[in-house]
């Protein structure tokens, strides 16, 4: 990617960048594209689809045994929730 176009981005994105800051980030944003290209190059023809990389379920190292989360049991620790979901209050913001 050029300049003009990591401009353009940056834009669409609301980042605004210093010339120094844009000849930086378009040598980064090579390196990303190109690493993407290696990973486009790996065959996964035999694997199957993560839909998600965390499963639902975790290891208890404790006892040793597998438990399932309870949506029941984590609604009922919310204190805010609307259906069946819980309700995260933001606690933090970050400036630009």
């Amino acid at each position: 990617m050029n300049k003009e176009e990591i401009r353009h981005l940056a834009k669409l994105s609301e980042i605004e960048f210093s010339d120094k800051e844009l000849s930086k980030f378009e040598k980064q944003f090579d390196e990303i594209l190109n690493f993407v290209s290696k990973l486009q190059s790996v065959d996964t023809e035999n694997i199957e689809p993560l839909y998600h990389p965390i499963e639902n379920t975790f290891l208890d190292l404790a006892s040793g045994t597998e438990k399932r989360n309870d949506t029941h049991a984590i609604l009922e620790n919310s204190p805010h929730r609307i259906e069946n979901e819980a309700i995260t209050i933001k606690s933090a913001t970050v400036e630009h």
